[in-house]
């Protein structure tokens, strides 16, 4: 696997804790692409705090550490006390042997280097979709592109797969996810990242009200179930926090070269998933359908 370059430091080790006794109104990292400087302000106070980074003491907060093996691990947009057994994790077909190297192989040929730039990296991570599904993804990081691949591991084939230029990303929000006031649904308890190239109020109801439809212009990522098993609740590839940190060192170099001068948002707050009362996405969720699992002797 491609060796990947040193993301845009997010370390609080120098970082004032924020006050835990002022509700937590959400902040803004701003990526400027002139020297990929980057900034956070915090919204918690009457006048803005420019700090380096995110601190992940913050109530909310999905910032995870740097995730590696044997190293500080990333817990803090998991679902708290959720563990996967050996039983559960072994049911996953990319957790079988090399499966997940063999998907990356045979997927990279969809990485155009005239285009693309060079591959970084790829990690497994859940995409929860406009219908408030869950589905199991590969994530591929490149100079200039990120991919989101579905993959069947069952029978080693490429479904389909998009491509999402970092250039034009516009924002990238990092927190809880959350229903409307007025939804039914079970409370999810843990965040994610949702990653933007268009304005949600340009989406038409025919869109929103299709549950197969590819053109929605923002993607919502969590982390694959597989890291809730304590063996592997340190690696790297089951982690979107650190792949949120990969991101924002890809964007930043992207809009140096693609779009000096301009300024990309990356605000920590609620993420809203819009469902209100989808008994179907409860049952498909709780049951791992998005996820290719021997089921007892059935795959699928």
């Amino acid at each position: 696997m491609a060796s990947r370059k040193e993301s845009v430091a997010l370390d609080d080790d120098d970082k004032h804790p924020l006050q835990l006794d002022k509700e937590f109104d959400g902040a803004t990292l701003e990526i400027s692409g002139h020297d990929a400087d980057v900034r956070l302000v915090d919204h918690s106070h009457s006048s803005p705090q420019i700090s380096g980074g995110f601190s992940r003491d913050r109530p909310g907060s999905t910032i995870g550490r740097t995730s590696v093996r044997s190293t500080t691990s990333s817990r803090t947009s998991m679902r708290p006390g959720y563990i996967s057994t050996e039983c559960q994790i072994e049911g996953y077909y990319s957790y079988k042997e090399t499966n997940f190297d063999k998907a990356v192989a045979n997927c990279k040929h969809i990485i155009k280097a005239d285009l693309d730039g060079d591959f970084k990296h790829a990690w497994l991570l859940t995409e929860v979709d406009h219908w408030d599904l869950e589905r199991e993804k590969l994530v591929f990081l490149t100079e200039y592109s990120i991919f989101i691949v579905k993959y069947n591991f069952i029978n080693d084939k490429m479904l389909d797969f998009r491509r999402i230029m970092l250039h034009i990303i516009i924002d990238i929000c990092v927190g809880d996810f959350e229903y409307p006031s007025m939804s039914v649904m079970p409370r999810r308890q843990h965040g994610g990242i949702q990653i933007k190239w268009g304005s949600p109020t340009n989406v038409s109801f025919g869109q929103r009200w299709n549950p197969w439809c590819s053109s929605i212009p923002w993607i919502t990522l969590c982390h694959h179930p597989i890291i809730y098993n304590p063996k592997e609740n340190e690696t790297t590839i089951y982690s979107v926090d650190d792949f949120f940190e990969s991101l924002v060192g890809a964007v930043s170099k992207a809009y140096t070269e693609k779009k000096p001068g301009e300024t990309l948002k990356v605000v920590e707050g609620p993420i809203q998933i819009e469902s209100y009362a989808s008994p179907q996405s409860v049952v498909f969720n709780q049951s791992n359908l998005g996820f290719f699992r021997d089921r007892n002797g059935v795959c699928f």
